[in-house]
């Protein structure tokens, strides 16, 4: 596997919290040279994916931490490949962010007010040359716009909220102090996965990004492994990127020779009426080696909760047919 092609930031601040877990005993030097990883992946659809990249790059400089940016990568391959990242860019471990967003829209008939609050998570992990999360932080950004009848650029609104979650993840980065870990060898393939295993699957959920809709996805994700014959035991919620270094003890817990690890962005617009969603799948075997990937957009109309379902399960079929080619309909 190889990592990718290439590498809107607008409105008000009106608010940004953190909450910030150390995964070591001691925290990462925010003065150690580190391989940025884009918020966007390779073949993302995600509008505002760009955008946050720049806004991190941008706050990253503005407080003095040294990166070396990198064109997308899947994320899960970026932590899988991690010591080959190091060696190649002469860092010392990896940042890689991820999040979701949330825009409802609530109108007042008396008076034709239209709000739109919006609200985001951003997580950003530090991941070590050996694959290992050591540092993690979460932040949040919210923004609201009102009008009369019409409130104008939504996108700008959710440009925004991401703009506060990133300088909240920034500083909290920024003053946080991480040990590098010795230069780590390239991470070797586990026992082939054999036909017919029983495979562990992390829910979409993570513990630090907060989906209310996501377990309702888990389930129907969970349906669609069923029906293509395979053998599935769900996991806890973890996040997607300790994966990697504890592949093992993941298998040994579960019983299982390989694990599925899902991925979904999901835009809603109330001003539209459409969902879209991007989804990426990973499938590790039990050494964490990154074996196979699928990845699949998809577009419709409605939004909400149910749409949130919807969306996800178009975007997902694709998705387990370049994950697992032997059992697509034919």
């Amino acid at each position: 596997m190889t990592y990718g092609k290439a590498l809107l930031a607008a409105g008000v601040l009106v608010l940004a919290s953190f909450s910030t877990s150390a995964i070591s005993a001691q925290a990462a030097s925010p003065a150690a040279k580190l391989a940025f990883v884009p918020y966007e992946e390779p073949g993302g659809t995600d509008p505002f994916a760009q955008g946050v990249s720049r806004d991190l790059t941008d706050d990253f400089a503005a407080a003095g931490v040294a990166i070396v940016p990198l064109p997308p990568v899947n994320h899960l391959e970026a932590v899988a490949t991690a010591a080959k990242i190091c060696a190649d860019t002469g860092t010392t471990g990896l940042l890689i962010p991820e999040g979701r967003y949330e825009q409802t829209g609530k109108h007042n008939p008396f008076i034709n007010i239209i709000t739109y609050p919006t609200h985001v998570e951003l997580r950003l992990d530090e991941v070590g040359c050996d694959g290992t999360v050591r540092w993690t932080t979460t932040a949040t950004g919210d923004q609201s716009v009102s009008g009369f009848i019409s409130v104008g650029n939504l996108g700008a609104t959710v440009d925004a909220a991401y703009r506060i979650a990133a300088q909240g993840a920034v500083k909290a980065f920024a003053g946080a102090t991480v040990v590098s870990a010795p230069p780590a060898a390239p991470r070797q393939p586990g026992a082939p996965i054999p036909p017919g295993a029983k495979y562990l699957v992390l829910p979409f959920a993570q513990p630090t990004i907060a989906d209310p809709h996501v377990n309702d996805v888990t389930h129907s994700f969970i349906l669609q492994l069923q029906k293509r014959n395979l053998n599935v035991v769900l996991g806890a919620p973890i996040d997607h990127l300790t994966a990697i270094a504890t592949a093992p003890q993941l298998c040994a817990a579960a019983g299982a020779q390989g694990i599925i690890v899902p991925n979904v962005r999901i835009e809603q617009s109330d001003k539209t009426g459409r969902s879209h969603a991007s989804m990426h799948l990973g499938l590790l075997d039990c050494g964490g080696a990154l074996v196979a990937t699928g990845a699949d957009d998809a577009d419709m109309g409605g939004i909400g909760g149910s749409a949130v379902t919807g969306i996800a399960e178009r975007a997902m079929v694709p998705s387990l047919d370049q994950l697992f080619p032997s059992t697509k309909a034919s």
